[in-house]
Formats: C-alpha cells, sequence, structure tokens
C-alpha cells in the first residue's frame, strides 16, 4: 500500500470517527445483521452541533435508534467522557439497554472497546444500575429518574440523553440539570403528551434550545394502510392520541389521570408479588384442551390460597396484549387494603386460553369478585365462561362482571332519579381514591405498572374526558378489578344504603 493510500485511508477513518451518522454505519447493524443506515432526518440530528436539543417525536420515527447511537458514538471517541442516559422509569431505559447490548455482541470491535476488569470479565454493569466503561477511560451511565431524580444527584458527566422527557417530573429535571457540567450537552428526545405545566413543554419554546419535530411519517415504512389503522385506533386528526403519538404535536392540553405523589406513597417493595408472561407460543404445540390447561397450569404455577381476593382483566384481541390482576383485600384498622399479588401478562393468546387462566385463577384464589372489560374478547370470554358446561361448576354467575367502558354507572337515586356518571370516569375517580387514602399497595419493582400509571392522561372534549389510549392494559385490568370491588362491597350493605351508592346500570352486569 502507497503512502498515499495509507493517508486516504487514516482521513476517511478520521472522518468516520468525528461524524456519528458515518460511524454508526461502519460500526452498527440493524436486527437482520445488515449494516446500519439513517434516515435524513437521523442524519441531520446527530451531525447536529447544537448543544441543546429537544426534540417533539411521533412514534416509530428513530429517536431511540439516534440516542444511542449519539451515545456509543461519544463513548467510543471521547477519552475519559462520561454521559448519562436518563429517562423517567426503568422500563424507558431497558429498551436503550437491550439495542445498546445488541450492538455490542453484533460487533467485535465494538465490544473490545469495552474495559475489561481484572478477572478478565467486560466492564458492563447491571447492578445497583447499568453501566459501561469503555477502554479510553470513556462511561455512559444509566439511570431511572423515579418521582425525584434521586439516582441523577452523585452524578456530573459532560454530555445528557434524556429518553421520553415530556414525563420527568419536576423535581427529577432539577436534579438532572445539577448533573450536567458547564458547557456540556443535552439531547432530549421525547414523544409529546400536551401537558403544559412543565419543564419539557417549556423548553420545547426555548430559543436556547435546536427543536427538532419527527412525526410518525418520516418513516420510510409509512403508508396508506399505516395511516387508516391510526387514524381508526385515535379517532381521527383532531384528537389527543394522534397529535401526540403520531403527529409529534403538543396538541390538546391534557392531563395526568392519576396523582404521581400519591402512586409513589402506595408502591412497596413486596417479596409475594408475581409476574407471569404467557404467550401465544408457549401452547403452540398443545392439541387438546387437556393439554393447553395443564400447560397453563404449569406457567402459572400457583399454589392454593387462602383469603380474600379481587381480580380484574384487560383482556385483549389475539394480536393484543391481555393483563390480569389479583389483588389480596386485608383489614388495616378501620379501612380495607387492596395489595396487588399476581399480575398476569399475555401475548397473541386466544381468549379460550385466556379463559382458561381465569377459570385456574378461580381454583387456586376464589375470588370475591371478577371484573373484565367486556369489549371484544371480553364478552367472548365472559360468555365462553358462563354458558359452557365445563366452566358450570365454577359457579361464576353474579361474580364475573362485565364492563362497558363506554357506559354509564349510576352515583346515587334522589328525588327519584339517578345521578350517573360514565363508567371509566368513576373507575378512575375509585382508584385516585384509593391510593389518596392509602388502601391500595403496588409493587416497587414493577417498572411497567410505573410506566402506565404516571403516563396515562385524559384531555377534555366539549366537557367529557377522553383518556388516552394505548399504553394502558394494566391500568384498565386494576379499573376492573377496583370497581369489582366496589360493587360487590355494595352488595353487603342494606337497600337503604344502596340507593345512595354507585350501582351499575347500563354497563353489561352479570
Amino acid at each position: 500500500m502507497s503512502e498515499l493510500e495509507v493517508s486516504s485511508e487514516e482521513v476517511k477513518l478520521g472522518l468516520s470517527l468525528r461524524d456519528p451518522a458515518l460511524w454508526g454505519q461502519s460500526y452498527l447493524r440493524n436486527r437482520d445483521g445488515s449494516p446500519r443506515v439513517y434516515w435524513p432526518h437521523q442524519v441531520e440530528d446527530l451531525r447536529s452541533e447544537e448543544r441543546n436539543i429537544i426534540h417533539l417525536d411521533g412514534r416509530g420515527a428513530g429517536k431511540s435508534i439516534s440516542l444511542t447511537t449519539d451515545a456509543l458514538h461519544f463513548a467510543f471517541t471521547t477519552r475519559g467522557g462520561q454521559g448519562l442516559v436518563a429517562a423517567p422509569h426503568q422500563g424507558h431505559l431497558d429498551t436503550l439497554i437491550e439495542e445498546i447490548e445488541f450492538q455490542l455482541d453484533s460487533n467485535p470491535d465494538l465490544m473490545k472497546s469495552i474495559a475489561i476488569t481484572k478477572y478478565g470479565k467486560p466492564k458492563i454493569y447491571r447492578k445497583p444500575y447499568f453501566r459501561l466503561e469503555f477502554t479510553n477511560g470513556a462511561i455512559l451511565y444509566f439511570r431511572p429518574a423515579g418521582a425525584y431524580g434521586d439516582a441523577f444527584r452523585s452524578l456530573h458527566v459532560e454530555r445528557v440523553w434524556v429518553d421520553e422527557g415530556a414525563w420527568l417530573s419536576e423535581k427529577a429535571w432539577k436534579a438532572l440539570r445539577q448533573c450536567l457540567k458547564a458547557g456540556g450537552t443535552l439531547r432530549i428526545y421525547s414523544t409529546p403528551n400536551g401537558l403544559r405545566d412543565t419543564t419539557y413543554y417549556r423548553l420545547t419554546s426555548s430559543s436556547q434550545f435546536k427543536v427538532f419535530r419527527w412525526p410518525s411519517w418520516l418513516n420510510p415504512s409509512w403508508n396508506d394502510e399505516r395511516e387508516r389503522q391510526l387514524l381508526e385506533f385515535y379517532g381521527g386528526r383532531d384528537t389527543a392520541g394522534w397529535q401526540h403519538e403520531v403527529a409529534g404535536e403538543h396538541g390538546k392540553p391534557s392531563y395526568g389521570a392519576f396523582n404521581v405523589e400519591y402512586l409513589n406513597l402506595c408502591r412497596q417493595e413486596m417479596l409475594e408479588y408475581r409476574r407471569i408472561a404467557i404467550t401465544g407460543e408457549d401452547l403452540s404445540s398443545c392439541e387438546t384442551e387437556e393439554e393447553s390447561y395443564d400447560r397453563l397450569e404449569m406457567l402459572l404455577n400457583l399454589m392454593p390460597q387462602t383469603g380474600v381476593f379481587w381480580i380484574g382483566g384487560d383482556l385483549g384481541y389475539t394480536n393484543d396484549p391481555t393483563e390480569i390482576v389479583v389483588f389480596r383485600e386485608t383489614e388495616s384498622g378501620e379501612r380495607s387494603v387492596l395489595t396487588l399479588v399476581v399480575r398476569i401478562h399475555m401475548e397473541h393468546v386466544s381468549y379460550p386460553h385466556i379463559a382458561q387462566v381465569i377459570s385456574l385463577l378461580e381454583r387456586y384464589y376464589t375470588p370475591v369478585g371478577i371484573g373484565v372489560d367486556n369489549g371484544g374478547n371480553g364478552l367472548a370470554v365472559v360468555q365462553e365462561l358462563l354458558t359452557l358446561d365445563k366452566y358450570r361448576p365454577l359457579q361464576l354467575e353474579g361474580r364475573l362482571r362485565g364492563y362497558d367502558f363506554g357506559g354509564m354507572t349510576a352515583l346515587a337515586v334522589r328525588d327519584g332519579r339517578e345521578v350517573r356518571k360514565r363508567t371509566k370516569e368513576l373507575m378512575t375517580t375509585l382508584i385516585n381514591g384509593a391510593l389518596q387514602k392509602r388502601q391500595m399497595i403496588l409493587p416497587a419493582d414493577d417498572s411497567e405498572i410505573e410506566d402506565q400509571f404516571t403516563t396515562h392522561t385524559y384531555t377534555l372534549s366539549n366537557g367529557n374526558i377522553i383518556y388516552s389510549k394505548g399504553n394502558d392494559h394494566i391500568v384498565d385490568a386494576v379499573r376492573c378489578a377496583i370497581l369489582a370491588h366496589e360493587q360487590a362491597t355494595l352488595n353487603t350493605l342494606s337497600e337503604e344504603t344502596v340507593s345512595v351508592m354507585p350501582v351499575l346500570t347500563n354497563p353489561v352486569f352479570i
């Protein structure tokens, strides 16, 4: 190789190292093993030299790929540099960590940039928080904000990347800002949520920040069919869901459905809590009902329980996730407390198998009440459990209730007339009341519960409350459980008391 050729190669390498987009195309891979190629809007973001950058992005626009690329490039090329990847909750970080670990596993040269311990292991730490240390002395920290940003307080870094910044609490923002050294770089990525009283919202209007707005249709795979699907799901272009999740706009003002302070007070460490995941693939080899029942019983791995239990379920279609929650009720002084002890997450599971899961839960827990969302798949499950001979021994009549979230519930009877409230609003009010009174206990280590409850919002339209859609399956399962508890409790009261308390009217009541 000639001296000129060596010089040319060195120049090419130098350009690649300085340019995050070129570096990513050289070192990173897509999931199918092909070299990474960035979309034009991602290239613009990666090459921006602005010190403060903030995003308003729709889903699927590629923000996670840009964030992880920039973070890896910074660590790979910055000797002794320290950077923080922050997000509201651990669940948000897990997606980014998974992408980074995939890239390390896919490229031996990239993995060689990770420092080695004296025991010969890569310096990839997962406890108490994920951390990467590189051979050039660079360090990448990954920290969840939580309610107060406590995990940020010991750090002082040159660069900060924030994922889903719209959901960071104000106290977390204050702690985060103190982590960034003077002259450091701050890059904020997020889907907007419509909340107006937040630091994220204010920064999107700040002259000190370069603003990127990436609607979902910047994704090259966007097509007319995808647009029709999302328009149907969100209910049109003038809805908050479309504006926030697709168009990447602040859109209509929205409000948090649950009080985060009360929620955090109700989250506790719970040794008895179990999360169970079941997929359609787990049942694919079962050829008979008996085989699927036995397989589900093995996957659930339950033990017979004594006590008072309540079950709630959001039963999705085959292609949608299903969430089922089990609460144990105990007495604490003069109040009853509902403690979440089991959460079952199912994907690509058909309604006959969901019915089998509920029958198994009934067998092991004998719940006082079971509430499920009566839409679509829920209706099919309810009918199966109440009409098929094989489930008649369970005697679910009167205990299994299907709820129409779009229906109405009577709050009181006054002067011979019912005072009614929308069922979903009533459910939400009951949950907020239980959180405020510390009558509900949720597991502190289940980041998905934290994520869904803290990001669930509502907007107002012609005086009606419209709740956000999509990331709410656990929330809806809890809604069903708490309304089943409320109604069953009312049934134990005298007829005079019931006349001024909530009674289901319009929703299906079985």
